[in-house]
């Protein structure tokens, strides 16, 4: 995916209903773009599905060289790209204080809910990103750990 992709307009429903709650995506402070609740969402809710294509771990590492990607990991051998079809999900930047988590079930990957999120609020997940290289944060928040990496 190049650097200057353009996300779709925001849309109160993002890709045809993957998302159970009214959703935006729109620039944001932390990165590039984020995803921003339309509504309030209350605690311990699937809010948005994390679909794309679904790839192999060898493809995954030869696309995990672009300078932007969205994958990730769902069961062993398998890794969702969510920049190939994905349904909005792949907009949720990192942050050490998340309000968001990921739930795998039956090989799809939900964003739920850690505690309510109200409209306007960016959604957030903490990334616990595996590797050697490690890569700087900029979630801004006061439990910052300095890194995206777990």
């Amino acid at each position: 995916m190049s650097a200057d992709f353009e996300p779709p307009p925001p849309s109160p429903r993002i890709a045809g209903g993957s998302a159970r709650f009214a959703l935006e995506i729109r620039p944001s402070a932390i990165h590039r773009f984020g995803m921003f609740a339309g509504e309030t969402i209350p605690a311990g809710e699937r809010v948005i599905e994390y679909a794309g294509e679904r790839i192999s771990y060898r493809e995954a590492a030869r696309r995990s060289q672009q300078p932007i990607n969205y994958l990730l990991w769902v069961a062993p051998g398998r890794v969702i790209d969510g920049s190939v079809g994905g349904s909005g999900a792949e907009f949720v930047n990192h942050s050490c204080e998340p309000n968001v988590a990921v739930e795998i079930s039956d090989g799809h990957a939900w964003f739920v809910s850690r505690r309510a999120i109200a409209a306007g609020e960016e959604l957030l997940l903490d990334y616990k990103m595996r590797s050697e290289e490690r890569l700087a944060c900029r979630c801004g928040s006061p439990q910052c750990r300095g890194y995206l990496n777990a």
